[in-house]
């Protein structure tokens, strides 16, 4: 599990990398003006509907059934793959023909807040990326049979690639004054990368090379795959709509709300990214087979250093985002009313990032044990809670309360999936007190540093580089001399 997990955060850092370069590029050329909203929304639309499939069908179901029936029968898991590889093209065209012809419905239906230059700008990006829907969904699947193999080279690829030629149109879209360029880049990667990642699975000696599906085999793979299937349907209707609603409610709050909670999401994604979606990935094979008492004590072990490290992670973001996002977007087309926007989002959105790495983490390995009833249950909670208080509060709080309602969700998450697996705190409830005291203490040490030196942020811009290093190196000196402590109290 180690090597596979070293693998997957390799290409996560360099696909995180490219993704730095992607956003900056966007801030720099477009800002959070008309059409960085647009493009934001117009992928939205495209990606919400593929991801009933891509995350609850293909990665969720697909990877562990596959996983198991490969060990106990190969022939019926080919059928599998087969089975989804037909149904995955063929929802893929209908799927994007129906983005396709009924944008312009769809767009303003879903964004009523958006001026009609937004909704014109969205429906044309969407009409392009409609096109790149099939490849997406065939170049998606194709990742998850190889991670089914405990091959992860396309997961770890595909990411990066996407990322790389994302920049491509929008650099070309920026200089050449042609904005409608940008979508191109996920269209014409993911049609490339479908190519790419076939010749290389098919090297590998991943891809069936006969064909396996036949009409006896059918009833067995309906029987394996609906049980598990049928509620993470829900679970991903309810995320989806819960994604799209927040797209409306951001339209209604005003003109770059869109793009600032994305700049904002890019950064708290960063950090989730590098960790607990590469463990996410490969937990769904590892804790396919395993008993339940190990299933417990490993998860309590993958847990908890997740906390260690994203509690004080989430203390930082939520004091420094401002000079972070100034650092990485400030230049350009993104001027200081998109930092003041983007900064409130990352307020929210930091605050739990804990919860939202490690509920993503106690996800997978329900997925993994095909717990999906669960899943449902707690991914209902979190939508519940998150749009609750976003409807509650978005007209006094505007963006910040995005960013809150989606922390709140996934804190309900984080204790439904950690009471459903029994997690065993007992060993480590020392160590948390301890960690809980260390925030305690850390918040008002470093809110002080910061009010210390406001003058030097507020005087010039680019000086508040120097904050930011400051309590960088502050978090850094207290939480190595806490760690120490936490050490000793194993």
């Amino acid at each position: 599990m180690r090597r596979h997990f070293f693998q997957m955060s390799g290409g996560a850092v360099a696909s995180k990398i490219l993704g730095a370069l992607r956003e900056i590029s966007l801030a720099h050329f477009f800002g959070t003006g008309i059409v960085t909203d647009a493009y934001r929304a117009g992928l939205t639309a495209t990606l919400s509907p593929a991801h009933l499939l891509t995350t609850q069908v293909v990665q969720t179901c697909f990877v562990p059934l596959y996983a198991r029936d490969r060990e106990a029968d190969p022939r019926r898991a080919w059928a599998l793959f087969q089975t989804l590889l037909v149904a995955c093209l063929a929802l893929g065209v209908v799927l994007g023909a129906l983005l396709f012809f009924f944008a312009g419905p769809l767009v303003a239906r879903l964004l009523p807040g958006f001026d009609p230059a937004r909704q014109a700008m969205t429906a044309a990006l969407l009409r392009i990326m409609a096109c790149g829907v099939p490849f997406y969904l065939y170049t998606a699947l194709l990742g998850a049979l190889g991670a089914a193999q405990k091959d992860f080279l396309v997961p770890s690829l595909r990411p990066g690639l996407q990322n790389l030629g994302m920049i491509a149109m929008i650099v070309a879209g920026g200089l050449l004054q042609r904005p409608l360029l940008i979508a191109y880049g996920f269209t014409g990667t993911y049609a490339l990368l479908a190519l790419g990642a076939t010749g290389l699975l098919w090297h590998r000696n991943r891809i069936p090379r006969r064909w396996a599906l036949a009409p006896e085999i059918l009833p067995h793979i309906g029987r394996a795959l609906w049980p598990p299937l049928r509620p993470l349907l829900l679970v991903a209707a309810l995320v989806e709509g819960n994604l799209l609603l927040e797209r409306g409610l951001a339209s209604l709050i005003g003109g770059g709300t869109v793009a600032a909670i994305d700049y904002a999401r890019f950064v708290t994604e960063s950090a989730h990214a590098l960790l607990i979606i590469p463990l996410g990935l490969i937990s769904l094979s590892h804790f396919a087979t395993h008993d339940e008492a190990t299933v417990r004590r490993e998860a309590t072990r993958l847990v908890t250093p997740v906390l260690f490290l994203f509690l004080p992670l989430s203390a930082f973001l939520a004091i420094n985002g401002r000079e972070l996002l100034a650092l990485l977007f400030l230049r350009g087309a993104f001027d200081q009313h998109s930092l003041e926007m983007s900064t409130r989002a990352l307020i929210g959105l930091g605050a739990g990032l804990w919860a939202f790495g490690a509920s993503h983490l106690l996800r997978r390995i329900h997925n993994a044990r095909l717990r999906n009833r669960r899943v449902l249950v707690a991914e209902t909670t979190a939508v519940v809670l998150n749009v609750g208080l976003n409807l509650a509060l978005y007209r006094s709080l505007g963006i910040l309360a995005l960013g809150i309602g989606s922390s709140v969700g996934a804190l309900g998450a984080f204790l439904i999936y950690s009471r459903s697996l029994g997690l065993d705190w007992r060993a480590e409830i020392r160590r948390l007190r301890l960690l809980l005291l260390g925030l305690v203490s850390y918040v008002p040490l470093a809110l002080l540093g910061r009010g210390a030196f406001a003058g030097l942020a507020a005087a010039d811009e680019r000086r508040g580089l120097a904050m930011l290093a400051l309590q960088g190196l502050f978090a850094a000196l207290y939480w190595g001399l806490w760690a120490r402590v936490l050490r000793r109290r194993r």
